[in-house]
């Protein structure tokens, strides 16, 4: 889906929402997917590690989650 010039309007897999992916997007690599917000990510991500049954697919799940946590509190720390 698109709309205006340049635009990638894209859904959330998790919240269903339409976000532009060219101007901010959370991409989780382990996934190969991207969100809207960090709150979305980590649910995919959480999902994710319910399903996994392999202990290095869960170890690495949960380094992405500590990732987008440490990432939230940096962002958190900014004033726009």
């Amino acid at each position: 889906m698109s709309a205006g010039r340049g635009a990638a309007l894209v859904i959330c897999d998790i919240c269903g929402e339409t976000y532009d992916e060219k101007t901010y997007q959370i991409v989780v690599p382990v996934l190969r997917a991207s969100f809207d917000k960090i709150d979305c990510a980590e649910r995919a991500l959480q999902r994710e590690l319910r399903k996994a049954n392999r202990p290095a697919l869960e170890e690495a799940l949960f380094e992405e989650v500590e990732q987008l946590r440490e990432q939230l509190r940096e962002l958190r720390g900014h004033v726009y």
